[in-house]
């Protein structure tokens, strides 16, 4: 029950299971000695939502073919954000997949294509420090 909701009142578990509020709470407190329970946390990524969050350089054949790749990458759901850089450095993508598999398929995906050269760093986002407050884009 906890693990479904670790803030779910002891005295709700105890009406549930039969037993008094005291011995939930002595038991769960044990757990927590016997570190069966380590913490009391929130999940952030729901099993809904995409969760893996990296940029992708990828590095088209001719600057040419470079209209299509920015096309489609926009209409990819996976892509949230597409910037083409200056120079010969290509064009980054935010990708947000739910997966790692997703993440490698995709980027099997722009390696395949006829007008991407390479597919030249991916960078996979441990922990967000700093992010856009969503009513505060500055690129729309």
């Amino acid at each position: 029950m906890l693990i479904e909701d670790a803030r779910r009142p002891y005295r709700e578990i105890a009406d549930e299971v039969d037993l008094s509020e005291s011995t939930v709470r002595k038991r769960v407190v044990r757990l927590q000695e016997d570190g069966v329970i380590e913490k009391f946390t929130i999940k952030i990524c729901r099993e809904e939502e995409r969760c893996i969050i990296a940029f992708l350089t990828v590095i088209p054949k001719s600057e040419n073919e470079i209209k299509e790749l920015l096309r489609e990458t926009q209409l990819l759901p996976q892509c949230e954000e597409v910037y083409f850089l200056a120079g010969q450095c290509g064009v980054l993508i935010k990708v947000n997949v739910p997966e790692i598999t997703e993440l490698d398929a995709l980027m099997e995906t722009f390696r395949g294509r006829s007008d991407v050269k390479s597919v030249e760093r991916v960078c996979v986002v441990l922990k967000p420090i700093k992010t856009p407050s969503p009513n505060n884009h500055q690129f729309q």
